[in-house]
């Protein structure tokens, strides 16, 4: 459920937690598919492996909280 996944808490801290770390220098968006039963994570800030450090903290976020099919 992409509302509930959205609205998680868990999810939400890590949001905040890498939007802080990212701290203005690039951005995170979380956000509903319009299109398709998933979430969308996008990162941008200046190191490609801090990117993918935070993509995969908050999609662990949305996996941990039982959102994900495997």
């Amino acid at each position: 459920n992409k509302d509930l996944a959205m609205s998680d808490e868990n999810v939400i801290a890590e949001f905040n937690e890498v939007e802080k770390a990212i701290d203005g220098k690039g951005r995170v968006l979380l956000r509903k598919s319009g299109t398709e039963p998933m979430i969308r994570i996008m990162i941008e800030c200046e190191e490609y492996e801090k990117c993918v450090e935070y993509a995969e903290r908050i999609a662990l976020a949305v996996q941990n909280g039982g959102y994900t099919v495997d």
